[in-house]
């Protein structure tokens, strides 16, 4: 081993002796456990923000007509639009994330007979639609 080398190992060894060093890998240590901490808690948190049975109710009244009451996509009022209403059922057709679901059930869907509920049902309730219309893909 050259005498550089040596010195460098040495300085390695003495910087991590010093507090300030100690001090400084603790902190970018923490920094990044709490980074993946939040972000398992953000997703945790987005997929809680609805109640599926609360959500049931409302698909009921407001999106059976269309989508079917097993979500099939086969609601009276779904047969004769075109597109066809969504099947919800349908994993592969269920790929979108809760965010985009929520939009769609907010502000509607261009080209199709989907129409928005921003104006008559609150926020809580369209959660609840996410998470119902996702229990049933699954």
């Amino acid at each position: 081993m050259s005498k550089v080398e040596q010195l460098l190992i040495k300085r390695r060894c003495v910087m991590l002796k010093e507090p300030r060093s100690k001090f400084m890998f603790l902190m970018i240590v923490i920094l990044f456990v709490i980074i993946f901490a939040g972000a398992f808690v953000i997703k945790a948190s987005a997929a809680g923000k609805g109640d599926a049975e609360a959500g049931k109710k409302i698909y009921a009244g407001k999106c059976s007509l269309c989508h079917g009451a097993a979500g099939k996509g086969d609601g009276p009022a779904g047969a004769s639009t075109n597109p066809k209403a969504t099947n919800f059922t349908d994993k592969a057709k269920m790929t979108k994330s809760d965010d985009e679901l929520f939009k769609i059930i907010s502000d509607g869907s261009k080209g199709t007979a989907m129409m928005g509920y921003a104006g008559s049902i609150s926020e809580q309730e369209r959660w609840d639609l996410v998470a119902y219309i996702r229990s049933l893909s699954k």
